[in-house]
């Protein structure tokens, strides 16, 4: 475990590490073996214990009585924490499994913090890598995927910048963990829950890989050398796919532009850049499926302009001048732009407010907030930008005739709940923008002609 945890970088520059102990037989392990390195390695341990909320409460002191006698035995401190992880999960809507992770790893951050510890080491062993790998198989995950998890790596959720998570023992197995329990003549704590079916990794454990050991006995280690190949695949990769979409971002602060060029790029190196920008959004890639990948690989090849598709975890990909933007965070029902007569924009440079929406026509290129350019001939009376009526007509760019506005935003998979809020640009001659999707063909900008921009922008005061 030493030489691992050198050949990875483990060691904090702080020397300090926080030990996730739950008293199962991994986390003891791991707590006894960095406490046998800590003279050598310098290092300086704490101890963190954290109650799920799920078992009831005399269960709950027995583990935590547990630990406590093994951090008194090794003089190691102890923090405890609690949380009610049913109510997190139901409030959030969320799995067990993911309101129980996402309550331990809060946790575990916020303690790592009021200790000055940059490091949290997990009993993460070489049996749960190779269930991490089959259950991202089972779901349909991509080479990233199938890299399972890493021995070092930032934290997994927001907010926690310079805090690392390492799992110093993704080079042993169960039995190994065991057998170090057994050899410092300490029983671990089973937990209940790890037989139960209701998990779906408890399935995979207790179902799926005893199945696959009777075709290969060697099945787990298989699993971990296919993780460490395809890890090693996808950094390589990642790297390649990186460099096809580097660059400032097609929409505000913070979204992630993939360019139109990517369609053309090889699959696999498209399918990396989806996943990139898509896991870079929401922090990882958790609830996203192929089908997700594939709706924006479809917006890259045809999508017209406006083209959305929204994904789990409020995350969503709208197609723009240029590219795909992926958003995190955004509202898929926005606020309704107010009804009435709009309000009106007389000439370039002029800017008005409309509910949430700030407008102006300009004559230079925007550089931030959505825009598009049509002819100025064809604005050259003012436009005035208000919410959709019913019996609106349009012609949309590429069309010789019109069509129902309503028709449009179907054609567009425009929510019916958004329409409401998508600005209407128009002028005497009729609709000259639907704000953010397309422009009237009658409107396009002439060769040689001079042109407009039509810009608009949510703003919050």
């Amino acid at each position: 475990m030493r030489r691992y945890m050198l050949d990875h970088a483990m060691r904090p520059q702080d020397w300090r590490i926080l030990v996730a102990v739950s008293g199962g037989a991994d986390s003891t392990a791991l707590l006894l073996l960095l406490h046998r390195l800590a003279r050598t390695m310098r290092l300086e341990l704490h101890v963190a214990h954290f109650d799920h909320g799920l078992r009831g409460r005399i269960v709950a002191k027995r583990e935590e009585a547990f630990v406590r006698r093994v951090c008194d035995r090794l003089g190691v401190s102890l923090t405890a924490g609690r949380a009610d992880v049913r109510e997190t999960a139901r409030r959030g809507r969320l799995s067990l499994e993911d309101a129980g992770r996402r309550e331990r790893y809060a946790f575990l951050a916020n303690t790592a913090h009021e200790l000055g510890c940059s490091t949290v080491a997990t009993g993460h062993t070489a049996s749960d890598q190779a269930e991490t790998v089959l259950m991202h198989l089972i779901r349909g995950a991509g080479l990233q995927g199938l890299g399972g998890m890493k021995s070092a790596s930032s934290w997994p959720f927001d907010g926690h910048q310079g805090l690392r998570l390492v799992r110093p023992l993704l080079k042993l197995s169960r039995e190994d963990t065991l057998a170090v329990c057994a050899a410092f003549e300490i029983e671990p704590i089973e937990d209940e829950s790890n037989t139960s079916p209701r998990f779906r990794r408890n399935r995979v454990r207790h179902e799926v890989l005893p199945l696959l050991r009777e075709m290969n006995p060697g099945i787990e280690r298989a699993l971990v050398r296919l993780a460490s190949a395809a890890s090693e695949g996808s950094a390589y990769l990642e790297a390649e796919a990186r460099k096809l979409f580097a660059g400032p971002p097609l929409g505000g602060s913070g979204d992630v532009a993939l360019p139109r060029e990517l369609a053309d790029a090889p699959d696999v190196l498209r399918q990396m850049a989806v996943r990139m920008a898509l896991a870079g959004t929401a922090g990882d890639a958790r609830e996203f499926t192929e089908r997700h990948y594939e709706a924006v690989e479809g917006l890259l090849a045809s999508g017209t302009t406006g083209d959305r598709a929204v994904l789990p975890r409020g995350v969503v990909a709208v197609v723009e001048k240029g590219g795909v933007v992926v958003r995190g965070g955004a509202d898929p029902h926005p606020n309704p732009l107010p009804g009435g007569e709009g309000t009106f924009l007389g000439g370039p440079g002029e800017c008005s407010r409309l509910g949430v929406l700030a407008a102006s026509l300009v004559n230079v290129r925007p550089e931030s907030g959505t825009w598009d350019e049509v002819d100025a001939a064809a604005v050259q009376s003012g436009v005035t930008v208000r919410r959709r009526r019913d019996g609106d007509r349009f012609q949309p760019l590429g069309m010789k005739g019109t069509k129902k506005l309503q028709d449009f935003f179907v054609d567009a998979r425009v929510p019916r709940d958004e329409r409401d809020a998508v600005p209407i640009f128009e002028s005497e001659r009729g609709i000259v923008w639907v704000g953010g999707l397309r422009i009237a063909d009658w409107a396009k900008p002439q060769a040689g002609a001079p042109t407009l921009f039509l810009w608009y922008e949510p703003v919050t005061d």
